[in-house]
């Protein structure tokens, strides 16, 4: 492919925009070449083909004279001496912040996993696109330039770069309206991904081209015909598929590809919206619509602003024939998407209403960003907030709710406000009563019923599909998760201190745990409650600040001498870098490198997320060179731990002291039930250290007790007798 000259590339973009800077153009061209002289790419042409390619891409898109300036210089930061600071001298503010986007989202952090580096580089690109849509169009195209040459770089950096682009890049251009960019990026991903299906896809268009483009010619003439002696004033064309389309409906379908009839698609032009109507009245009055693909995209357009008449007739010798009516102005925005009504001035974006209503997914993927912290979710709803397909389900108002296809009312909810979804207590779909997991269809209208008591479960994560309702539902429960956490820390803490004679409200008070807090990096000591609760932060490491060593628990003798052979073990694992599992960390004996025996041992933290049990099955995480972790061996908390900080682990013969156990107890809402249950606990000769209970809006009462308790045993008995409580419907713990 010749590389284009800078004198091409500024006479196009002087075609559309006569009045814009071509100086600053030629100058990025010249700071460009200089600043890349010298560098090749691994297709072996100069790099400065690579942000020439790129300016000639985003003349396509129409884009203003600064952004083709950013797209010639996009790379230079990264790839060589020149810095921001040059930049804003000697082009200004406005694209050095657009090279520093594009620049931002390609930064790589140091032994960050592959999904984290994927996950912090859309969330640069969300928050990039939120404040200038221009930063994504020349990251598009930046992304288009390097599909066009993945074949130089090795096989395995091809697949990783094509299945990025299939799944965040052509779908992005696709919500963005940019759909010839996001067919190319999709054939160009194929290609690579299933490279046998591709180039024998390919051969059979290829054989086929001729016959379809007599078959275009044919439909082309008679429509043109027909319209033109209906007095309309219209434009046809006709247009072969690109390859992913035709692939994924074979695959949709279970079709081979002699049964796929459509492969070709017709456009019609007209001057107005009326004219659009008029033409498929037209065109239904000679051939036969296909029930069901009539579709309206005038009256409801998409999010990405696309508008267009949309329907399946049989045409000539049978055949299936795919027709989209549109005017000039619906046409520019289905070729250039938000491109097309992006306008600049010298004070930055002006956005129209219509634009901003575009743009409201934007701001959907920011609140996630905001919300979602786990990387592989937020990858995951991320993925589902771009490649959604829609339904309209309406407000008893009349007001149009656009969802993901299976959306259910709790989707709706969250659509409309959060707390309508988090006080969501059931729903109305056309006036009938209907379960939160009600599938929602196109053109529904559905009512969310709230209750001040209601709110979101776990479940519900499972049950919706916009990301929207996701995020705000794995937000709220992190939030109370992390208040449960920090209460549950809070009591840990002040269990321990009441060992030593220290009361933990005098030393919140007082201010002293707002300096111990700070004395170990947390802003305050709720967080530092919070980390305590999860297990991330040893209690006893609080203790140590707060108590002089002198009144410090002494260990008795065989706590220091399993101590003592603790640390012997754990620094015998490490020195040989063992991968230690409950299989694999033990000794050259299979001898557990940690034995339990007692609850008190100095040395050993009982984790609070699990708080096991003599009788579970444990396994020890090395906290620090003088402490070690107690988790159960399927806390996914002592399982996230590095490898080499896991030891095996076993409770000894004979443990001393007891552990605090929660349980739940899910029952009808009676009078005296809780008396009841705390009788069956008592009679069982356990201590109840605490105990609540909450209703809900199903009266049924919630019972959590904690529990003093010696041996697994012990609990598996309790839950039996709690179980033969007629009015209990669950038990388990937590």
């Amino acid at each position: 492919m010749a590389l284009i000259r800078i004198n091409e590339l500024i006479d196009r973009l002087l075609e559309y925009q006569p009045e814009a800077d071509a100086a600053v153009v030629q100058k990025a061209y010249v700071w460009s070449a200089k600043l890349h002289a010298g560098s090749l790419r691994a297709s072996g042409m100069p790099y400065l083909s690579h942000p020439l390619e790129v300016a000639e891409i985003l003349t396509q898109l129409k884009q203003p004279a600064d952004a083709i300036a950013a797209g010639l210089l996009h790379d230079v930061v990264e790839d060589s001496t020149a810095t921001l600071d040059d930049l804003t001298r000697e082009f200004g503010k406005e694209i050095s912040r657009l090279v520093d986007g594009v620049t931002k989202i390609g930064k790589i952090t140091p032994d960050a996993t592959r999904i984290e580096v994927q996950a912090e580089n859309y969330r640069k690109m969300i928050l990039a696109m939120a404040q200038d849509v221009r930063v994504i169009l020349i990251k598009l195209a930046d992304r288009l330039h390097n599909m066009r040459t993945l074949e130089f770089l090795p096989e395995d950096r091809q697949r990783a770069i094509a299945q990025e682009t299939m799944e965040i890049y052509a779908p992005i251009a696709g919500r963005l309206g940019i759909h010839w960019i996001q067919a190319q990026l999709e054939d160009l991903s194929f290609r690579h991904l299933k490279p046998d299906i591709y180039f024998r896809l390919a051969g059979q268009v290829a054989r086929t081209r001729e016959a379809r483009q007599d078959y275009i010619d044919l439909v082309t003439r008679e429509l043109e015909k027909r319209l033109q002696e209906s007095g309309k004033d219209a434009k046809v064309s006709g247009r072969f598929k690109h390859l992913y389309s035709i692939y994924q409906k074979m695959d949709r379908q279970k079709l081979t590809f002699e049964e796929v009839h459509d492969l070709v698609a017709f456009r019609i032009m007209v001057p107005s919206i009326p004219d659009c109507y008029d033409a498929l009245r037209v065109i239904h009055s000679f051939w036969t619509p296909v029930p069901g693909r009539i579709k309206d995209y005038i009256a409801l357009p998409k999010h990405n602003m696309y508008r267009s008449l949309h329907t399946t007739v049989i045409g000539p010798e049978g055949e299936r024939v795919e027709i989209q009516i549109r005017t000039t102005e619906m046409h520019a925005v289905a070729e250039y998407g938000i491109a097309a009504h992006w306008r600049y001035k010298e004070a930055g974006p002006a956005v129209s209403g219509q634009q901003e209503k575009t743009l409201e997914f934007l701001h959907h993927l920011v609140e996630f960003h905001e919300e979602l912290k786990d990387p592989y979710h937020f990858l995951e709803s991320l993925k589902a907030e771009v490649v959604p397909e829609e339904i309209i389900v309406f407000t008893p108002g009349g007001d149009m709710i656009e969802l993901p296809a299976g959306a259910t009312p709790i989707d709706f909810a969250f659509a409309i406000h959060s707390d309508i979804g988090i006080h969501a207590a059931g729903a109305k779909v056309n006036g009938r009563i209907v379960p939160l997991n009600h599938g929602l269809l196109s053109g529904d209208t559905a009512e969310i019923i709230t209750s001040k008591i209601a709110e979101p479960s776990r479940a519900w994560l499972e049950i919706v599909k916009s990301t929207r309702a996701h995020a705000k539902i794995a937000h709220w429960i992190s939030t109370r998760e992390a208040e449960q956490m920090r209460e549950m820390g809070r009591q840990v803490l002040e269990s321990e201190l009441l060992r030593h004679g220290k009361a933990l409200g005098t030393l919140i008070e007082d201010g002293t745990m707002a300096q111990v807090a700070k004395r170990f990096n947390f802003s305050s000591y709720k967080l530092l409650f919070e980390a305590i609760g999860f297990g991330n932060f040893p209690a006893r490491r609080v203790v140590t600040q707060l108590v002089p060593p002198e009144d410090l628990r002494t260990p008795t003798k065989r706590s220091k001498k399993a101590a003592k052979k603790s640390a012997k073990k754990i620094k015998k694992a490490t020195s040989r870098k063992k991968t230690a599992t409950l299989a694999a960390a033990a000794d050259e004996e299979t001898k557990p490198a940690v034995v339990i025996h007692s609850f008190n041992d100095p040395a050993l933290l009982f984790a609070p997320c699990c708080r096991p049990l003599v009788g579970d099955e444990v396994v020890a995480v090395r906290s620090s060179e003088d402490l070690v972790e107690i988790h159960r061996a399927d806390c996914p908390r002592g399982l996230e731990a590095h490898p080499e900080r896991i030891i095996a682990a076993r409770w000894a013969d004979e443990v001393e002291g007891e552990s605090e156990v929660a349980i739940e107890v899910i029952a009808k809402d009676m009078k005296g039930m809780l008396a009841k249950l705390s009788t069956v606990i008592s009679s069982a000769n356990l201590n109840i250290a605490r105990a609540t209970v909450h209703t809900t809006q199903e009266k049924k009462a919630i019972h959590t007790f904690n529990i003093n308790l010696k041996h697994l045993s012990e609990l598996q008995r309790l839950i039996k007798s709690i179980e033969k409580i007629d009015p209990v419907i669950s038990v388990r713990r937590m």
